[in-house]
């Protein structure tokens, strides 16, 4: 192979190399992993949670788990929820006469989805209905934002400092 001809393959395959790695790159989802605090000032509709409200966020790559603690100090969370990421429905919790499922996956790669479906026995007529979370991540990775199929937007912004959980 002449010398011009090996060159030209050497520079068109670190080009490749370098357009699969921007690509990589793109595509890769952002972490929403950390602590996060309410804010109600940004928040609109926010449900009555106190203003000290945190939120500690574990993401892996097909999973993520939201834990709400009173506040920092609190040993104790009052809610929790962990989801698969896969896009496809399963079944969250179950009552005497309710079924719920959800189904969670990623819109983009900053944006996650969460839909929760319920599904209602009563004597006359079952009702069933559904909610739509779009979690986002703020280009900076300061601000986590819950918008909420009934109107509620639920701002966090990053705790300044990463507090170890303690449950």
């Amino acid at each position: 192979m002449n010398r011009a001809l090996r060159n030209a393959v050497t520079v068109l395959l670190l080009t490749l190399a370098e357009l699969g790695a921007q690509a990589a790159t793109k595509n890769k989802l952002v972490d929403f992993s950390g602590t996060w605090k309410l804010n109600a000032k940004k928040s609109r509709g926010a449900p009555e949670w106190r203003p000290d409200t945190v939120l500690v966020v574990l993401q892996s790559p097909q999973q993520i788990h939201f834990t709400y603690f009173l506040n920092d100090d609190a040993r104790q969370p009052f809610e929790s929820h962990d989801y698969v990421t896969n896009g496809k429905e399963a079944p969250l919790y179950t009552s005497a006469n309710e079924r719920t499922f959800y189904s969670v996956r990623w819109n983009d790669k900053n944006v996650l989805q969460v839909k929760i479906h319920h599904l209602v026995r009563a004597e006359i007529a079952d009702t069933d209905w559904s909610e739509t979370d779009i979690w986002t991540l703020s280009d900076d990775g300061k601000t986590l934002t819950n918008r909420v199929s009934d109107g509620k937007l639920i701002v966090y912004d990053r705790a300044e400092r990463e507090k170890p959980l303690q449950y």
